[in-house]
Order: C-alpha cells, then sequence, then structure tokens
C-alpha cells in the first residue's frame, strides 16, 4: 500500500508548507531515497573522499621522493669517493709522469756528455796510429771545441814524404774529417836536418756501427 500526506501539520497547529511523503510498502522510513547510501548525499561522501585519496597520494609521492632521494645521496656519495679516488690516482700518474721526464732529461745530459767523453781518446788514438815512422809530434792543440771540433798537431819529419804519408793516413780515419796542411819548412835539430809541419784537423762523428755502446739503464 503506498501512503501520500499532501497536509501535513507543523507547530502549534499550523501548516508549515505543502510537502510530498511517499512511502512504500517493505521499507523501512530509514531508507527513503539516497539510492542505498544510508541517506548520506554522494556530494558528501564525494567531498570526504577526495581529501582522503589526496593525502594518500601525497604520501605516496613523499614516500618515494624520500626514497628517490634517498637512492640519489647513496650514489652522491659512491661519485664523491670514486671522484677522489680517481683524483688521487690522477695526481700519482701526474708525479710519475714528471719524475719519468726529469729522469729522460738527465739521462739525455749524460748521454750528451758521454757521447763526447772518448772523443779526444780516439782523436788521439788515430793521430797516433797514422804517424809513419821517423816521424815526431811536438804539438797537439785543440782550436775549436765540439761538435766542430779542430786540433793543429805540429812536429818534425825526416823528409816531405813522411809528411804526405801521415796526411793520408789521417784521411783514412773514420774520426778525422780533413787534413790540411798549414806550412812545412826544413830545419837543423841537433844537427840534423829535418822537415817541420804544421797541420789541422777536423774531427768527424764516426758511423754508429764502428761504436760499441751500453745502455745506460736497461731499454734505454
Amino acid at each position: 500500500m503506498i501512503e501520500v500526506n499532501l497536509h501535513p501539520a507543523g507547530k502549534g497547529g499550523r501548516i508549515s508548507g505543502r510537502k510530498l511523503s511517499v512511502r512504500l510498502p517493505g521499507l523501512p522510513r530509514g531508507a527513503r531515497g539516497g539510492g542505498g547510501t544510508g541517506g548520506r548525499d554522494p556530494f558528501t561522501m564525494v567531498a570526504i573522499a577526495v581529501p582522503i585519496l589526496a593525502l594518500l597520494a601525497i604520501g605516496w609521492m613523499w614516500n618515494s621522493t624520500r626514497s628517490e632521494r634517498s637512492n640519489l645521496n647513496e650514489q652522491l656519495s659512491v661519485a664523491v669517493a670514486d671522484s677522489a679516488r680517481l683524483s688521487d690516482l690522477r695526481a700519482l700518474s701526474d708525479s710519475l709522469i714528471a719524475r719519468d721526464r726529469r729522469i729522460q732529461e738527465r739521462l739525455g745530459l749524460v748521454q750528451s756528455l758521454d757521447g763526447g767523453r772518448f772523443v779526444w781518446p780516439h782523436l788521439l788514438d788515430e793521430i797516433s796510429r797514422a804517424l809513419p815512422a821517423y816521424t815526431w809530434l811536438t804539438l797537439v792543440r785543440r782550436e775549436a771545441p765540439l761538435p766542430a771540433l779542430s786540433v793543429q798537431v805540429e812536429g818534425l819529419a825526416a823528409n816531405p814524404l813522411a809528411i804526405t804519408r801521415f796526411v793520408r793516413s789521417l784521411e783514412e780515419s773514420p774520426y778525422i774529417g780533413e787534413a790540411r796542411i798549414l806550412g812545412s819548412q826544413q830545419e837543423v835539430v841537433e844537427n840534423v836536418a829535418a822537415q817541420a809541419f804544421q797541420l789541422m784537423l777536423t774531427y768527424e762523428a764516426p758511423p754508429a756501427d764502428l761504436l760499441e755502446t751500453e745502455p745506460i739503464v736497461n731499454g734505454l
């Protein structure tokens, strides 16, 4: 049965206004309208649910951001440690490179000094080897230093042919580039006639295959 009350009475017996009241059979009085929401307005439910969902989303985002920040801090710490280690390795590498450069410079200096160390012994040995019989040296003097080393040689010979043989033997030496006669004149030495001569010799570096060298350091 459906009951409809079109004139409900208000307080004091006065009619407060026209109000439509519908009662359906089989439904309790508190179940009127609302579509099964217990009489609550759907907009109210939405208004309550939205802030809750917003708070949950904000909490999830904050937690996610915090976790990501923690991961970034860990990665930053690892990167800083790696950077410090690489910086130490680079400093050590630069130190080793500078040390190697200084060693190479010192070795170069030693080799340059050692390269001209035996020039005079070789040159004197070649002059002595080329000296013919009955020929004497009275002076061996350096006129110019290395690398354009030149030497003046003076002496006495029994005859001019000995001087010629001496010059030719000097020119055959791999250590002498040129042997030039500066002058020659006859002199009497202890009542014996002799031929005085003056020569100018220029030093020439010999071919590398004639030199026997030993490395200063293994591999150098």
